[in-house]
């Protein structure tokens, strides 16, 4: 297996597929790991070398201790897989939830190093409990959903894994069949350690003041029933992000996985608008076809 070794002794655990622009694809969690993501986007592989990997403390990557997990960490680690792995100057990301919060920061940090962003069921902040929790009902969640949601995370890969099974088919759009929670979450190598450090940087992460910022073109995809990162905070990012697209699909928590064939379609299609938009602006400016 293929992995990148980082200068403070960690590994970072990384799949490569497909080629063109360089992509890097960043997982949700904390506590899964690339599986949540691979193998749907490989029909992506025709536009991107998409470079699939765990984040530090999840999956194959090494699991040392929760103080090496800061933002600042997997930043410099993102950074390391686009120099060393990718070998690009600039790289588009793929990004869900959790990984979306990396995701906006790398953008934000390396401006000049991201080409794009393709944004699936994330936030900019993660203070709206409250509208977790009333989504929640509203999909007829018990009461053992709600409280495991709710309460302090246990640093066991067990635990972790019982939280995100227990919350499986919430994940999903209502008519899901049940096998696609497997299909989606079933190859998890989980980390309870990580799942733990997730919940404690969540609580400390609000960027909706920088949004504006962000100059990378941008893709928000979102599921209509999507409980975690509702499409409320799907509208926020479009409002603030300059020039950025929504999608809303039929789905969960998971459009890649739920929809892939939709969800490959729109991402396709906005890859070529953009580019005929920029290849517009060039002739404007005195560029040749």
């Amino acid at each position: 297996m293929p992995y990148l070794a980082r200068p403070d002794g960690a590994r970072i655990f990384y799949r490569l597929h497909g080629h063109g622009e360089p992509c890097l694809v960043m997982h949700g969690g904390l506590g899964l790991d690339h599986t949540c993501m691979w193998p749907f986007l490989n029909d992506l592989g025709t536009r991107f070398r998409l470079c699939y990997y765990d984040h530090r403390g999840n999956g194959r990557s090494s699991r040392n201790g929760a103080d090496t997990m800061t933002y600042d960490d997997l930043l410099a680690d993102a950074d390391a897989l686009r120099a060393d792995v990718l070998h690009a100057e600039r790289t588009a990301v793929i990004a869900s939830s959790y990984g979306g919060f990396v995701a906006l920061q790398y953008a934000l940090r390396y401006s000049e190093r991201v080409s794009r962003l393709v944004l699936i069921g994330t936030a900019p902040t993660y203070g709206y409990f409250d509208e977790i929790r009333a989504a929640i009902r509203r999909r007829g969640g018990t009461k053992a959903q709600l409280e495991i949601l709710a309460c302090e995370p246990e640093a066991d890969d067990a635990w972790t894994s019982r939280k995100f099974l227990l919350l499986g088919r919430l994940y999903l759009r209502p008519a899901a069949r049940p096998s696609l929670v497997q299909r989606v979450l079933g190859r998890t190598r989980w980390s309870g350690v990580a799942g733990r450090r997730g919940r404690e940087l969540s609580a400390a992460y609000d960027i909706r003041d920088r949004l504006s910022e962000i100059c990378a073109p941008t893709l928000i995809a979102v599921g209509a029933h999507d409980f975690v990162t509702p499409p409320s905070q799907a509208r926020l990012l479009r409002s603030a992000i300059p020039g950025s697209r929504l999608a809303i699909f039929e789905s969960g928590h998971f459009p890649h996985a739920e929809v892939p064939r939709a969800f490959s379609r729109v991402v396709r299609n906005w890859l070529d608008t953009d580019r005929r938009s920029r290849g517009r602006r060039g002739l404007q400016g005195g560029g040749r076809a």
